[in-house]
């Protein structure tokens, strides 16, 4: 007799808390900065599913955001070579998505930030509360690791 009925074991993600691949309501449960185990400064942005319908409610997704330097000029960003200031222009660029959105897609709010207020020391914790749609992506053998692809206010 198998432990896992008729299902495919082999199917079977490994980790309880993934997130099927799709869009979801959610609200900002934890924003906050970090350092990861490589010593870069992240925005680590924690979302809850809210959707009634799904079996992912109350289910939590992490977003991690590689911050620059807090040191860094456009100067000394012009100095590196091209392929650090090209991950640190697309990292720069999606955190600027998620928080003020893309200006030149209305449907893109990202979280609704005000772009002025990122150029002062600004508090992550402002958008706890907040509620938005993610687009969710997966990766991995089972399709065990959860990605957030973009996120939105609500309407």
């Amino acid at each position: 007799m198998s432990l896992f009925g008729k299902l495919d074991a082999e199917l079977i993600s490994t980790n309880p808390f993934k997130v099927d691949k799709g869009e979801y309501e959610a609200t900002v449960v934890e924003a906050r900065y970090n350092t990861n185990k490589n010593d870069v400064r992240q925005l680590v942005i924690q979302y809850e599913i809210t959707n009634e319908d799904s079996e992912f409610k109350g289910n939590k997704v992490a977003h991690y955001l590689d911050l620059v330097d807090s040191d860094m000029t456009q100067e000394k960003l012009e100095m590196m070579p091209a392929d650090e200031k090209k991950k640190i222009r697309m990292s720069l660029a999606k955190l600027k998505k998620t928080l003020c959105g893309n200006e030149g897609n209305v449907n893109h709010k990202g979280l609704g930030v005000d772009i002025n207020d990122l150029n002062e020391d600004w508090n992550p914790e402002i958008l706890v509360g907040t509620a938005v749609r993610l687009g969710i992506n997966t990766n991995g053998k089972n399709n065990e690791y959860t990605n957030v692809q973009w996120v939105n206010l609500q309407d």
